[in-house]
């Protein structure tokens, strides 16, 4: 197996502002994620009994459980400094 090797280069410096805001930031939206997370968690059991009892997918349920999984990956990369979008406080349905 083959290893990969990534070098990101920034040719800006970060101030120690923008540093406290996008802490403060990602308080506010991980803290709004994780109360929508335990609705998502609700939703992703329903939507499992909707999938074994019909054979098919409930498409309000999946956008839901998915537009939360967007919001949360918005969020981690934001936090670990790999973008400079902040994510929204609340994920787009």
């Amino acid at each position: 197996m083959n290893s990969v090797k990534v070098e990101l280069v920034s040719d800006e410096k970060a101030s120690r502002l923008e540093l406290f805001i996008r802490i403060f930031w990602s308080m506010i939206v991980g803290f709004v994620l994780g109360f929508i997370g335990i609705f998502a968690a609700i939703a992703l059991c329903l939507e499992w009994l909707h999938i074994l009892f019909t054979g098919k997918r409930n498409a309000a349920l999946q956008k839901f459980v998915n537009c939360y999984g967007v919001g949360m990956t918005q969020l981690k990369f934001y936090c670990m400094l790999s973008t400079d979008e902040r994510p929204p406080i609340v994920p787009e349905f």
